[in-house]
């Protein structure tokens, strides 16, 4: 009997296990960072939201004043929604300008995510930013300005907005498009159950280990963007690329991640690496001065 015969199967069976494990492994990876990104952008939007909310109850400033915040959520996400096909038309521009508008949009998001990294890192960036909109609520109720409010709730609600359209946009050039809506559904389902946990009296809620959590996830998603965007570049020619353990990194499961073998990527993402552990460590130094 030819040997060949009997390893065929083998092999073949081999393959497919690989290609299914593969596959397996970039759905659930796009699942996985779609929930973290829509957890993590409506989480703080709705405790900034819930925070001016409450303080303008507490003051009685009466119906009109909230619903010119309310009106300004609306105007946010009407926004968003705008966002999403301006970038989804952007994206779809012709094949020669596709690779580099995507290269850089996933840089950009990349750069967008460590500001965020931080933030979720140290709970005084989401404080300062709750304080800072408690305030402008302040200021406008004393006014009795309609319109000062619904433009505060503009701001909340389309800063987490856009940075979504953003992130999610670059995370569907990358994973299927099945996995990452997927993951928005669940979610934007954590999100409402975290929320209205929060609005029955759950102080107990562990949110410092959910903004934990979902940081350390939007880091690994931030490398991935690093390692796709420059993957991009370099194939449309912007950026060399030099192999580098090319054999080794270059596989599927891997280029989910944003591991590429080349010398460019990899470096890229050790920096960003490098200044995401040097922010985290000033920023604890300056707690414990600051204790």
């Amino acid at each position: 009997m030819d040997r060949r015969n009997v390893l065929q199967p083998l092999l073949g069976g081999a393959a497919f296990a690989n290609v299914a494990w593969a596959q397996g492994a970039g759905w659930g990876w796009g699942a996985v960072s779609g929930a973290s990104i829509i957890v993590r952008e409506g989480l703080e939007a709705a405790l900034v939201l819930g925070a001016v909310a409450a303080y303008l109850r507490a003051a009685g400033t009466g119906a009109r004043l909230m619903r010119g915040l309310w009106g300004g959520v609306i105007a946010a996400l009407v926004s968003s929604a705008a966002a999403w096909w301006l970038a989804k038309g952007l994206l779809g521009a012709g094949e020669a300008r596709l690779e580099a508008l995507e290269g850089w949009t996933a840089l950009l998001a990349a750069a967008v995510l460590f500001f965020v990294i931080g933030g979720l890192f140290h709970q005084a960036y989401a404080a300062d930013w709750t304080e800072r909109m408690r305030a402008r609520a302040r200021q406008a109720a004393a006014r009795g300005s309609v319109l000062g409010l619904a433009v505060l709730g503009f701001l909340v609600v389309f800063r987490e907005g856009f940075e979504t359209v953003l992130f999610v946009r670059v995370l569907l050039a990358q994973a299927p498009a099945d996995a990452v809506g997927a993951g928005v559904l669940l979610g934007a389902l954590l999100t409402a159950v975290l929320v209205l946990a929060l609005a029955r009296g759950g102080a107990r809620l562990p949110l410092r280990a959910v903004f934990r959590i979902s940081g350390w996830l939007l880091l690994a998603l931030a490398l991935s963007f690093i390692g796709h965007g420059v993957h991009e570049l370099q194939e449309a020619g912007i950026f060399s690329e030099t192999p580098w353990w090319e054999e080794a990194l270059d596989t599927t499961p891997l280029r989910w991640l944003g591991l590429r073998g080349t010398l460019e990527t990899l470096a890229a993402q050790a920096v960003y690496l490098l200044l995401v552990a040097a922010v985290f460590v000033l920023g604890r130094r300056r707690a414990r001065l600051a204790a």
